[in-house]
C-alpha cells in the first residue's frame, strides 16, 4: 500500500485550526528575515531545516499562513498533539518499561554466559572468548545452550532493544509535530554523549534518552545536567559509578553512623560491601567523569580549569553510583530500607541512581576557588554541578555549541556574545536562548541560510520528510544511517558526533549520499513506503525536464535553484547514472567516521539483523525516470545542506 500524503491544504488547514485556538495572544517573537532580503516562503523554508528535521508536502505554505513568529511559539511549548507517533510507537514495548524492568529483561551477554555457568549450563572454567574459538557443531551446540537459558529466563536479546531505541529516534524525528523537542534532544544527546559501543552503559541507552535528556531539552541547562549526571548511562559510561574515597578519607557513612547512635551502628551493619558486581566494584577515585563534565558537558577546553580541579570534582562525585543489577541488587534494596529506618545514613536513592555514603570523600575540598566544606555527602557533587552549570565559561560554551547546531560552522561571535548574555541572565534557559537565535540578524543573513550540512540521520530524516515516506519497517534505512557514517547512538568517545561540515563531506559519503537519494526514490530501501506522483496531485510529468523542474520546487520549497537544475539535468538524463554510483559508492561507513568508532565491542549491523530472516534479493531493475529524478534531487549537494 502506498504511503498516505498529507496534501498542502490539509497541512495548511490543520495549522490554521490550530493558530486560531490561540489568537488572543500576539506573537512575542520578532524574527527579522525582511530585514535580510529574504521572501516569507524563503524564511519558513529556512526555519524548518533548522528548528524542525526539514518541511513535509505543504509545510512551507503552511507555516506561511500560520505566521513563523506563531510557528516558533508553538515549538517553543512543545504541547502539539502527536498522535500518529504515539501509535507507531506502540509496538515498541520497551518504551513502556521501568529502567529496573529494561535491565531485568535484556541484560548485558557477559552477565547471561556468568549466570549460565553458575547454572552449569555451560563449563566452569568457559570464557567470552571461547564462543567465537569454537567452530561449527561445537559453537552452535553451545549458542543453542544459551539462547535456551536465557528463554527461561525471560531475557532478550540487546539488539532488540537498541532497535527499539533507533526506531523511536527516527520515527520522532519524521513524524512528530513537536519538531522542536527532537532537534534538540538530538543535540543534547550529543552533548551529552553515552555510546552503544559500551558494554556497561548499553542497556541504559533508552531509559537516558527518554528520562533525563528528552524532558529536558527545551529547560534549564542545570536541569538536563543534573538529570545526565545521575543517570546509570552516564555513571557507567565514564566509570564513575565505580569512583570511591581512598582508604585514609573519611567517608559521609562513617560520619552518619556515629550521629545516628546505637540504633544507627546496628541498621548499617553490611552496607558498606553490598555491591559484589565486579564490573561495579569500587576501584578508588576515577576522574573520567570529572573531567569530561568540566571539558564537554560545561566550562569547554579552555574554560579555566586545572588539574587540581579534576581531582576534587572526582572526588565531589565520589559514591555517585548506580543499584547493582542481577542478584545483588535486592540485597542492596533490603539494606538501604535499613539505613532509612536509621536517618538514611547518607544514603540516597533515586530509581536507579544511588548515592554511596559509605564511597564518598566527606573531606574538605575546593573547586575552582569555591571552598566546599567538610563532612557533607552529596550535597557535594549537587553543589558542583551548581557551581559549574552557572559559570561564564559554561554560558559561553553552550552558546557556541548552539551557535554552531542552528547558525553556521562558524558563527558570528557577537551572536555568541549576546547567546552568553541570555544564559546568565536566565539561568541558562534553553527556551530563551533558542529564541535569541530565531530573533537574531545572524540567523536570517543570506550567509547562513543553507549553511549548515546535514548529518546522515538528518539527511535521511528530511528525505522521509520532504517525500511523505512512511516507515513501516526501519531496518533497512537505519542501515543507511550507518552506512552513510554515522551508525546511531555508536560514537565512541564521550564528545558524540560532530555538528561541523568537515566530518561529513569527503568523496566517498557524497558517493553514498547520492546512492541513498536514488535507492530510497527507486523503492529499494525495505520497509519504506513512497508515492512519488502523489507529491505532484498523482500527476506524472510529461519529460525529465519537467520532473526536475516540478520536483525539485517541491523538495526544495523555497530555495533558489536555478544553479541546482543547471548541475542536475545531465545526471537525470544519463540511463546508468544509478548503477555507476551503486557500484562507485563505498560499501561500508566513512573511513574517517570508522576511526572515531575503532575499538567497538560491536558493530551497529549485528544489533539490527535478524538472524532467523534471510536477506531480500535486491532489486537491480533501472529506475523509472521519476524514480531517477527524485533520487537525484535527494543526493544533490543542495538536498545536503539545511
Amino acid at each position: 500500500m502506498k504511503a498516505a500524503l498529507l496534501t498542502a491544504s490539509m497541512i495548511a488547514g490543520i495549522a490554521v485550526c490550530a493558530w486560531a485556538i490561540d489568537t488572543e495572544q500576539a506573537p512575542s517573537i520578532h524574527m527579522p528575515w525582511k530585514e535580510a532580503g529574504l521572501t516569507e516562503k524563503q524564511a519558513a523554508a529556512h526555519l524548518l531545516n533548522r528548528f524542525a528535521f526539514g518541511p513535509r508536502p505543504g509545510e512551507v505554505d503552511a507555516v506561511v499562513k500560520m505566521g513563523l513568529e506563531r510557528w516558533m511559539e508553538r515549538q517553543l511549548a512543545a504541547g502539539l498533539p502527536d498522535g500518529k507517533v504515539e501509535e507507531d510507537l506502540r509496538r515498541l514495548p520497551a518504551l513502556r518499561m521501568s529502567t529496573a524492568d529494561i535491565v531485568k529483561t535484556y541484560p548485558p551477554p557477559g552477565l547471561v554466559l556468568y549466570q549460565a555457568k553458575e547454572a552449569g549450563v555451560l563449563p566452569e572454567d568457559m570464557k567470552r572468548g571461547d564462543m567465537k574459538k569454537d567452530a561449527g557443531k561445537d559453537r552452535e551446540a553451545l549458542r543453542a545452550k544459551i539462547v535456551k537459558f536465557a528463554m527461561e529466563q525471560g531475557y532478550r536479546p540487546q539488539k532488540e532493544l537498541l532497535g527499539q531505541l533507533m526506531t523511536q529516534k527516527l520515527v520522532r524525528a519524521v513524524e512528530s509535530e513537536n519538531q522542536l523537542t527532537e532537534v534538540m534532544t538530538d543535540f543534547w544527546f550529543n552533548h551529552f554523549n553515552v555510546s552503544l559501543t559500551d558494554n556497561k552503559a548499553r542497556t541504559y541507552l533508552l531509559p537516558y534518552e527518554r528520562d533525563a535528556i528528552r524532558p529536558q531539552a527545551l529547560g534549564r541547562f542545570r536541569g538536563i545536567l543534573e538529570a545526565t549526571a545521575k543517570s546509570p548511562a552516564m555513571l557507567v559510561y565514564l566509570d564513575n559509578a565505580r569512583s570511591s574515597a581512598t582508604e585514609e578519607a573519611p567517608k559521609t557513612f562513617e560520619g552518619r553512623r556515629r550521629l545516628g547512635g546505637q540504633r544507627g551502628r546496628r541498621e548499617a551493619m553490611g552496607m558498606a560491601d553490598d555491591d559484589s558486581v565486579r564490573r561495579l566494584r569500587p576501584r578508588g577515585v576515577n576522574e573520567n567523569y570529572a573531567r569530561e563534565l568540566m571539558e564537554l558537558h560545561t566550562l569547554g577546553v579552555d574554560g579555566g580549569y586545572s588539574q587540581k580541579d579534576v581531582v576534587e570534582v572526582a572526588r565531589a562525585f565520589t559514591g555517585w553510583s548506580i543499584l547493582p543489577p542481577g542478584k545483588t541488587r535486592e540485597r542492596t534494596e533490603k539494606r538501604l530500607a535499613r539505613a532509612e529506618k536509621a536517618g538514611g545514613l547518607g544514603f540516597q536513592n533515586e530509581g536507579e541512581f544511588l548515592f554511596r555514603a559509605d564511597q564518598h570523600d566527606a573531606g574538605e575540598k575546593t573547586v575552582l576557588g569555591t571552598r566546599l566544606p567538610a563532612g557533607r555527602g552529596i550535597e557535594d557533587g549537587e553543589a558542583v554541578l551548581g557551581l559549574l552549570a552557572g559559570h561564564r565559561a559554561t554560558a559561553r560554551h553552550i552558546a557556541a555549541k548552539l551557535a554552531v547546531r542552528f547558525v553556521s560552522d562558524d558563527p558570528p561571535p557577537s551572536l555568541v556574545d549576546r547567546l552568553t548574555e541570555v544564559y546568565l541572565e536566565t539561568g541558562g534557559d534553553v527556551r530563551q536562548l533558542l529564541t535569541e537565535i530565531a530573533q537574531s540578524s545572524e540567523f536570517w543573513s543570506r550567509d547562513a541560510v543553507g549553511a549548515k550540512v546535514k548529518s546522515p540521520f538528518e539527511l535521511a530524516a528530511s528525505a522521509l520528510r520532504a517525500t511523505g515516506g512512511d516507515v513501516g519497517d526501519p531496518r533497512e534505512i537505519l542501515k543507511w544511517i550507518s552506512r552513510m557514517g554515522q551508525p546511531l547512538y555508536g560514537y565512541q568517545a564521550p564528545n558524540g558526533f560532530p555538528d561541523r561540515a568537515a566530518a561529513w563531506v569527503n568523496t566517498g559519503s557524497l558517493l553514498n549520499r547520492m546512492n541513498f537519494g536514488l535507492q530510497l526514490a527507486a523503492d529499494r530501501v525495505r520497509g519504506i513506503d513512497l508515492d512519488l506522483t502523489a507529491l505532484n496531485g498523482g500527476r506524472e510529468p510529461e519529460s525529465r525536464e519537467e520532473a526536475l523542474r516540478v520536483y525539485a520546487a517541491l523538495l526544495m520549497p523555497g530555495r533558489d535553484l536555478a544553479s541546482t537544475l543547471k548541475l542536475l539535468t545531465p545526471m537525470v538524463a544519463d540511463p546508468n547514472l544509478a548503477k555507476k554510483v551503486d557500484q562507485a559508492a563505498p560499501k561500508t561507513g566513512d573511513p574517517e567516521m570508522g576511526m572515531a568508532m575503532a575499538g567497538r565491542s560491536i558493530q551497529v549491523r549485528d544489533l539490527l539483523d535478524d538472524d532467523d530472516e534471510p536477506p531480500a534479493p535486491v532489486d537491480r531493475k533501472p529506475p523509472t525516470p521519476l524514480e531517477q529524478v527524485v533520487g537525484v534531487i535527494l543526493g544533490s549537494p543542495e538536498f545536503q545542506r539545511r
